[in-house]
């Protein structure tokens, strides 16, 4: 029965159950025919009973039937192989329409899974209509579309990750490549080409060191532990200590302020994504602008606020910024520095910790990200 379809093997157990049924019923039914009619034509046989006035002219009507006994004997054998017959006629009925019931009930799940067969990497936008679909069979129709829309979006995002990935190391690749090759066709280069070339050399190998990092650490936050006693303010400005010299270059006043109790984290990933926020609102700052941190407790939970009046965040970029390698700048331009993984670590890091991250901004009137943990 394991290669019958679930439409045969649905009929094939109403058939069995409705077999046994009818048997039990047919049987009891001869079993008390056999009884009755038995036991009253021995009565008529011994004296003790007489005909049924309904039959006092059975020889008449049947002139081969001269003894009462006989009859009702054969009466009793008509009537068990008209049960029997009737019965098997019953059960091979209700086996047709049982077998057409349930390939009525069941045409949606069929075709769930011929669509389920045609679906595969090059056709993940296709759907399973749900016209027609009924109860359970609505409910794993549903079910699989939603199933289809995540595995869509996550196809989407490995290809853009697969694709970005490669052109952030192909580019600076291509910059030593070209360099080396510069380099080459002088035949002889003076002082200030070789250190031409070591510049442009440090700075693309510093990128991909920067893009590396960023891949590993998306690929091993799981595993770091996550049991430390953290407190936050140390952390904060301690980032601020280091990034307070690019502060200055750009003229932009950073600053930290408040206090909050402890949380349950890994110190070091915390203090990463806090310099990753701060730096980044340094980034994308302007001269004469401002960075504020700011940390304070809310109950249960903490904030810890990184505010800049910078350039800002357009709309339409603000539900992509946390994605891998996304840059607002369509033309990826590289006059403001990045391999575009710092939000989308800091993102992950939060997660890691139980908190959530958010942010508000306007173009031309600066970001604020907004990051909420657990106390301890």
């Amino acid at each position: 029965m394991k290669k019958w379809t679930l439409q045969a093997r649905l009929t094939a157990i109403v058939g069995m159950i409705l077999l046994a049924a009818c048997l039990l019923l047919t049987t009891n039914s001869l079993f008390a025919a056999n009884t009755y009619y038995g036991d009253y034509a021995l009565l008529i046989e011994s004296g003790l009973a007489e005909i049924d006035p309904a039959l006092e002219n059975f020889a008449e009507l049947d002139t081969t039937l001269t003894d009462p006994g006989a009859f009702y004997q054969e009466a009793s054998q008509k009537f068990s192989t008209q049960s029997l017959l009737v019965t098997a006629l019953i059960v091979a009925l209700a086996l047709v329409c049982t077998y057409w019931a349930t390939g009525k009930m069941l045409r949606p799940l069929k075709h769930l899974t011929k669509s389920v067969q045609c679906v595969d990497d090059q056709h993940l936008d296709r759907r399973v209509a749900t016209q027609g679909a009924e109860g359970e069979v609505l409910a794993l129709t549903e079910s699989f579309n939603g199933m289809l829309d995540r595995l869509e979006e996550s196809f989407l995002i490995q290809k853009s990750f697969a694709a970005n990935a490669a052109h952030e190391l192909k580019t600076p690749l291509a910059v030593i490549k070209s360099s080396l090759q510069v380099l080459e066709m002088s035949p002889h280069p003076t002082e200030a080409d070789y250190r031409e070339f070591m510049t442009d050399t440090g700075e693309s190998l510093e990128r991909i060191i920067k893009t590396v990092d960023g891949l590993l650490s998306l690929a091993n936050l799981e595993t770091v532990p996550k049991d430390e006693t953290v407190e936050l303010r140390p952390l904060l400005d301690q980032a601020v200590r280091e990034l307070s010299g690019e502060a200055e270059v750009n003229r932009v006043a950073l600053s930290v302020s408040g206090e909050a109790a402890a949380v349950q984290g890994n110190a070091g990933l915390l203090y990463r994504a806090f310099y990753n926020l701060i730096e980044n609102a340094l980034k994308y700052n302007r001269p004469g602008g401002t960075v504020t941190v700011g940390l304070e407790q809310e109950g249960h939970s903490i904030r810890i606020r990184v505010a800049d009046t910078g350039i800002g965040i357009a709309e339409d970029a603000l539900p992509h910024i946390f994605e891998s390698f996304y840059r607002a700048d369509p033309s990826r331009s590289q006059q403001i520095p990045g391999s575009g993984l710092g939000l989308a670590v800091v993102r992950l890091i939060v997660e890691q910790h139980g908190g959530t991250i958010k942010v508000t901004s306007a173009v031309g009137d600066g970001s604020v990200f907004s990051v909420q943990l657990n106390k301890f």
